[in-house]
């Protein structure tokens, strides 16, 4: 490889190059492998891994103390696990609006709760309930501090994980969300469907969390949030490749897919949102309508399903069969991921340009 590729970063397995290169070519894919023989890390488990997962709009209006809000809010949770029921889909996620159960005060003191709150006790109560994963998105105290946080749930009840908002927003009186902890990580938490992460509301405008939720091949991320910002929310959707999940205060919430297109949206409050998805995906690159084809597209008929996506310019590929995963179909019929494809892409321009493109030094701007 020509050129003045950046070092290699220490503490990755034998025989991956990472690269710690200029933003512009972040997603040289971590991983420089695919053209060299080199492993390539896969995290992701093979085969159909279907979710059903839920998503609604949520304002506290009408709620006039803390166990009507509490009631209130779980009826979230009922909702959605009556309209999956409906179509023969048992409920395997509900996701919440950002601090949906506690009234909001200029003291977070007054509101933060334990993990073992009952808050979070009560949220437990409805993933036992209804065998799914759930989210408690509640402010709480831990250590001497007041995190703006989503508890993950299993199905039975049981903390999976917290995150922590790690971008609070700076109030009108200077401070973080009148006495927020700003979080530290990004997790990503290995449920029975896939993997997922977890952003919160004015994390949306911070690239940091949604690529370090990419470089841990997050599948799904919940995004409780006050608004979903459609726009954005489409972009790291696409940008990043993985499901999103929002639950919103205020109407629309919406599902989007890997390509950024809208699952489903809700219109009105206290509207839910229920979608079906796999997490056995890949994300293609538009020029893979130069590879696909009729005979290889009736090959594959009933097994795998490759859908293009007009607006993001790019296919969804999904498999039916166990048998098949989607990862084996690429490899068999030699095919790569949009990802793939950029780093390729980004080697050649690299070695034809010499190195990485010059960027400008950062300034602080209006």
């Amino acid at each position: 490889m020509g050129g003045a590729l950046p070092q290699i970063r220490p503490g990755l397995p034998a025989g991956v190059l990472g690269v710690t290169i200029d933003p512009l070519v972040h997603e040289t894919v971590q991983l420089l492998c695919a053209s060299e023989g080199r492993p390539v890390v896969n995290r992701r488990k093979d085969g159909p891994r279907p979710a059903v997962v839920g998503a609604c709009s949520f304002r506290q209006v009408g709620a006039t103390d803390p166990d009507m809000l509490l009631r209130d809010t779980l009826a979230m949770i009922d909702e959605m696990a009556r309209q999956g029921q409906e179509r023969g889909w048992p409920l395997d996620l509900a996701v919440l609006p950002e601090c949906s159960f506690q009234f909001m005060k200029e003291s977070v003191e007054e509101v933060a709760e334990a993990l073992d709150g009952r808050i979070v006790t009560a949220t437990a109560e409805k993933a036992r309930q209804y065998h799914t994963y759930a989210t408690a998105p509640v402010q709480t105290r831990r250590d001497g501090r007041v995190y703006n946080s989503v508890v993950l749930l299993d199905r039975q009840g049981e903390v999976v994980g917290v995150y922590d908002k790690v971008f609070p927003v700076m109030m009108g009186d200077g401070s973080l969300e009148y006495g927020i902890t700003p979080g530290r990580q990004f997790p990503v938490f290995e449920l029975d469907f896939g993997r997922v992460g977890m952003q919160i509301c004015w994390d949306l405008a911070f690239d940091d969390g949604w690529q370090a939720l990419s470089d841990q091949d997050a599948e799904l991320v919940v995004f409780p949030t006050n608004p979903a910002v459609l726009t954005a929310l489409r972009g790291r959707a696409w940008r990043h490749g993985y499901y999103i999940a929002a639950s919103t205060v205020h109407p629309p919430a919406a599902i989007a897919s890997p390509t950024g297109r809208l699952l489903g949206v809700t219109c009105e409050d206290r509207e839910v949102l229920v979608v079906r998805i796999d997490l056995d995906f890949r994300v293609l690159h538009s020029n893979c309508m130069w590879e696909w084809s009729e005979e290889r597209a009736k090959k594959y008929e009933g097994r795998i399903k490759v859908e293009w996506d007009a607006d993001g310019h790019e296919y969804l590929a999904t498999s039916s069969d166990p048998d098949l995963p989607v990862r084996r179909f690429l490899e068999i019929e030699g095919l790569l991921t949009g990802r793939q494809r950029n780093g390729r892409n980004i080697e050649l321009q690299m070695k034809a340009r010499g190195g990485a493109p010059v960027m400008p030094v950062p300034v602080e701007r209006e």
